[in-house]
């Protein structure tokens, strides 16, 4: 065989192109494994990487020896086939990649080509062969093939919707759940296609338009909302999101799409946008019933005079700290000399508060006027909160003060369930007077059958009643000081020259002063009620060394 002869069939001649030195060197010191073969398959001639690879010294120990010498039988008898068939038909075999067995079971990958053998004079005399040792590719190869697979498995299977299209905008890679969603049959059917021709309208113009400004090299899509326009609870979501698809030298080849359908959860959040409004709606109406429930104009002692004629005069204020407050007062004329005063606060805010000081409220309003002891109202009450926790084994409860303030008599008649004490500021003394117990009284709700007491002060002409909720003492500042119920005798024993309204227009100023904010944690609420009736000689309550 001449080094500048390639064909298939080519003439070797037997000794001199063989034992040629150019032939020699370049067989014994080439790679691949280069081996000639007789018409019975035996090995005539080969080189040194042949016969390292069949695990012998020298090409010298493979003379007349088969592939059933050193292969598996499998393998042998595979090969000894397509060597008879290139010796039947006289057609090489090019490139075959086979997998090579020894007998001891371990194997290479290679490609195998083998041709016809013939003389000079043109005769078959055999086959001859190179094989080269591809087991490195196609190990790679394989293990590209089982990542390839992994990948496309898990796509899909996933419930997302995948795709990826070249530079055209075209479908080139769809998931199941993307081929799904296209209503095609299988990948055949996308590929090559673009959007529009699947679905139009506005959807199809608004993925084109993302598509053309990701390939532009704009800013990729990532989890944009977007819908198919379609009407009513037909409309469908998805959350979107595209990114170039780029080569090793950066250049952008397509786009790599992922969307979720996010219909469900929209529908969701719509409805919940919807029942959160209906809800805000409700709460404004509560709150505004719960507005309505303050006093807008003052009883007058007796009934009948101007209002700057009468003997009790009122003033409030009421910040809550959400819409829906827990805290509420209110006034009572149970006669033209008797005014009942009510100031309460539930625990917790919201809906629920509001709900717990309409029932209070209702209580009071139905039998306070038929009764003189406020003791039995607190115990009224306290009888009417303890279902609510039986039913729903929500603990429920509410601190209260309910007065009744006699013009005739000049005095205040008074039980407190828990409730900071309110406060009187006695004309013409520095005394402030606190309208509670010693040992406080449990709120109301806390305890089934509980007896409450009642106690009665002085309530003269020029004395200042201030009855406030917990928000007011409990108003803290930026180093986590409250106000307390020392400032607030201060400040009621500093005012007491004030109208009603000035006095609890001054308060609020002083406790924002005092918190650096305008905004509580609790709500303030605050009722001041001034006498300019008759005074009487009852002894005062405890009172607070000012």
């Amino acid at each position: 065989m001449s080094a500048s002869d390639s064909s298939p069939s080519a003439t070797i001649p037997p000794s001199a192109q063989l034992d040629s030195s150019i032939l020699h060197v370049l067989m014994d010191t080439i790679p691949d494994k280069i081996y000639f073969k007789d018409l019975q398959s035996r090995i005539v001639r080969n080189n040194i990487a042949h016969a390292k690879s069949l695990g012998v010294d020298s090409p010298a120990d493979c003379i007349g020896k088969t592939d059933y010498d050193f292969f598996s039988r499998q393998h042998a008898d595979e090969a000894l086939r397509d060597e008879q068939q290139i010796l039947r038909t006289n057609q090489p075999m090019i490139g075959k990649v086979e997998k090579n067995t020894m007998l001891d079971g371990s194997f290479t990958w290679v490609s195998t080509t083998k041709l016809p053998w013939r003389d000079e004079s043109g005769k078959l005399i055999g086959t001859f062969g190179l094989t080269r040792d591809i087991t490195a590719t196609k190990l790679a190869e394989d293990k590209l093939n089982e990542e390839r697979t992994l990948l496309r498995t898990i796509i899909d299977h996933l419930p997302s919707r995948i795709f990826v299209k070249d530079v055209d905008g075209r479908y080139v890679l769809n998931n199941r759940s993307h081929l799904a969603a296209l209503g095609a049959a299988d990948q055949s059917a996308v590929t090559g296609r673009l959007p529009t021709d699947f679905y139009g309208g506005k959807r199809a113009t608004q993925a084109i338009e993302d598509d053309r400004k990701v390939l532009a090299g704009g800013p990729p899509v990532i989890d944009e909302e977007k819908s198919d326009f379609a009407e009513g609870k037909k409309s469908r979501w998805a959350l979107t999101t595209k990114i170039p698809l780029k080569d090793p030298a950066g250049t952008i080849t397509g786009i790599v799409g992922i969307s979720h359908d996010i219909t469900e959860r929209k529908r969701t959040e719509q409805e919940l946008q919807r029942r959160t409004a209906e809800m805000e709606t409700d709460v404004q109406m509560a709150c505004q019933i719960q507005e309505a429930f303050f006093p807008r104009e003052y009883p007058v002692f007796p009934r009948g005079v101007p209002p700057e004629a009468s003997q009790l005069q009122f003033a409030h204020r009421y910040l809550p700290a959400a819409t829906l407050g827990g805290d509420f007062f209110d006034i009572f004329q149970l006669s033209d000399s008797q005014c009942g005063v009510l100031i309460c606060d539930v625990m917790g805010h919201g809906v629920r508060a509001g709900l717990l000081t309409a029932l209070i409220r209702g209580l009071v309003e139905e039998f306070a006027p038929r009764v003189s002891e406020p003791a039995l109202v607190l115990a009224e009450i306290n009888r009417g909160l303890l279902p609510i926790i039986r039913q729903t084994g929500q603990p429920v409860f509410a601190t209260a003060f309910y007065g009744i303030i006699d013009t005739e008599s000049a005095t205040l008649h008074y039980a407190n369930g828990g409730h900071p004490p309110p406060l009187i500021a006695h004309a013409g003394n520095s005394e402030v007077v606190a309208l509670g117990w010693e040992s406080p009284e449990p709120a109301a709700g806390l305890m089934e059958g509980f007896a409450y007491s009642s106690r009665k002060v002085p309530f003269n002409s020029g004395d200042t009643l201030l009855a406030y909720t917990d928000g007011f003492m409990e108003a803290s500042n930026a180093a986590g000081e409250m106000f307390g119920k020392a400032r607030l005798s201060r400040f009621l024993n500093s005012h007491t020259a004030l109208t009603g309204e000035q006095i609890i227009a001054k308060l609020v100023d002083e406790i924002v002063v005092f918190a650096g904010r305008k905004d509580f944690d609790d709500d303030l609420c605050a009722v001041v009620i001034k006498s300019t009736g008759q005074t009487c000689a009852l002894q005062p309550a405890y009172t607070y060394q000012i």
